[in-house]
């Protein structure tokens, strides 16, 4: 399985609470996407948390270049 990199987002001026609350949403995406690639949870639970997180899974599904050749 590779390792697979899941960014914290840092700006300057934040406070010490806000580096945390970014690095603890880093670590739940990466848990997500670790559970997603094993198999352990459904890509519609995937999918749903991304969306939850705030992420537009269309925009991300482009992103990743899934085409029309794509199988569920």
């Amino acid at each position: 399985m590779p390792n697979l990199s899941t960014p914290a987002i840092w700006c300057p001026g934040q406070t010490n609470e806000d580096v945390q609350e970014e690095i603890d949403l880093m670590m739940v995406r990466a848990k997500y996407t670790s559970a997603f690639l094993k198999g352990e949870i459904h890509a519609d639970t995937f999918l749903d948390f991304l969306n939850e997180a705030g992420f537009n899974v269309f925009d991300l599904a482009e992103s990743w270049g899934l085409g029309d050749d794509t199988t569920s």
